[in-house]
Order: C-alpha cells, then structure tokens, then sequence
C-alpha cells in the first residue's frame, strides 16, 4: 500500500475520488510544519446530477480547505472539483466527499 492510497482510506475517499499528491513542508525556523494533500479523481469520471444521471466533466475549480491536524502539522486539502454538464444542459459544481 502506498501512501497516497493510506491518505485516500483515511479521509474515507471513494473512487473515482483519491489523494493524487502528498506534500510535507517543514520549515526549521518558524517552527512550523504542514501536510499538504492533492485530491483528484480519475480519468474520465463522471458524477451524477440532480436526477442522479452520470455527466460528463465540463471543467474543473480549484479549491482549498484547512483540514484537521495531521499530529501537530496543520493539514490542507487541494481539490480540482470537477464542473460537470448536466442533463439539462446547465454546469454545475460537483458536491466533494
């Protein structure tokens, strides 16, 4: 099991969701360290809309959020969230997991 697959059971991803990239930056000198974990999801993919039908991804946003600590390292998720056309021809953001 490789790390990205350990982050991805331990926030309870499930596919086509997955930690793509694991980042630890620590900095010596202000004492500070933070974990930094991409999250994308699979080629490909395709979530459901209101009616629950798949769609295809039109685009993605960038998003950001301050996780739980990882020990005592601040944690921040990075998320491309799929913008998905739906049946009725308008774009909408997918929920995140």
């Amino acid at each position: 099991m490789n790390n990205e697959s350990l982050f991805s059971m331990a926030l309870g991803l499930q596919s086509p969701w997955k930690v793509e990239e694991i980042i630890f930056s620590n900095d010596n000198i202000l004492e500070q360290n933070e974990l930094h974990l991409q999250i994308g999801f699979e080629p490909g993919a395709r979530f459901a809309d209101e009616s629950g039908v798949l769609c295809p991804v039109h685009d993605t946003v960038d998003r950001q959020w301050q996780h739980l600590s990882f020990f005592e390292h601040s944690c921040y998720l990075h998320c491309s969230v799929p913008r998905i056309t739906t049946t009725d021809g308008k774009v909408r953001t997918v929920e995140v997991p």
